[in-house]
């Protein structure tokens, strides 16, 4: 079997390979996409300390 430097790709086995390599890297894009969306803007997060625990439990017998 010829490399794949002797023959030019056409493509489709351009495309199969692109999608490929798109499969292998999506763990790695998710863990990304993750890590750059899970933070929040500094004042959001200084509001969110600042309040107090003003939340009720109703429906809730003690």
């Amino acid at each position: 079997m010829p490399s794949s430097s002797d023959e030019s790709m056409d493509p489709a086995q351009m495309l199969i390979n692109g999608l490929k390599l798109l499969f292998a890297m999506s763990p790695l894009i998710a863990l990304f996409y993750v890590i750059y969306t899970g933070f929040e803007p500094e004042e959001v997060e200084r509001k969110k300390r600042m309040q107090t625990g003003d939340f009720q439990l109703d429906g809730h017998a003690e």
